[in-house]
C-alpha cells in the first residue's frame, strides 16, 4: 500500500517510558498506528476511519475501543493488568495529539 508514513516521538509522560508512534496513512479512510514502548509494540488497521486522518480518527476514538482493537491479536497478552498499561499508553498519545 502507498501512502504517507509520520512518526510522534512522546518523552517520558505519565511515568511511562519514552513513546514513538507510526502514523500510517494510507488513503482518506484507511489506516495503521503502530505504538512503541519499552520494547514492545501495539498496532491496528482501521479500515473505515470517514475522511479522517489516523491521527484525527484515533485522537477522537475512545481509549476503551482502542485498547479492544491493539488488543485483537490472539498472541497478545489480554490481561487487566496489560490492558491498563495500553491505555495509559493510549492516554498519553491522545494527549500529545491535542491541539496546543
Amino acid at each position: 500500500m502507498n501512502g504517507t508514513v509520520e512518526t510522534l516521538q512522546i518523552p517520558h509522560s505519565d511515568a511511562l517510558d519514552p513513546i514513538t508512534v507510526y502514523w500510517h496513512n494510507y488513503e482518506p479512510g484507511k489506516g495503521m498506528v503502530t505504538m512503541v514502548c519499552w520494547g514492545c509494540a501495539w498496532n491496528a488497521y482501521f479500515g473505515s476511519t470517514g475522511e479522517e486522518t489516523i491521527q484525527d480518527f484515533f485522537r477522537k476514538a475512545g481509549a476503551s475501543y482502542l485498547v479492544n482493537k491493539m488488543l485483537g491479536y490472539e498472541w497478545q497478552k489480554d490481561t487487566k493488568k496489560h490492558q491498563k498499561y495500553l491505555g495509559r499508553l493510549i492516554n498519553a498519545v491522545k494527549t500529545a495529539l491535542e491541539p496546543k
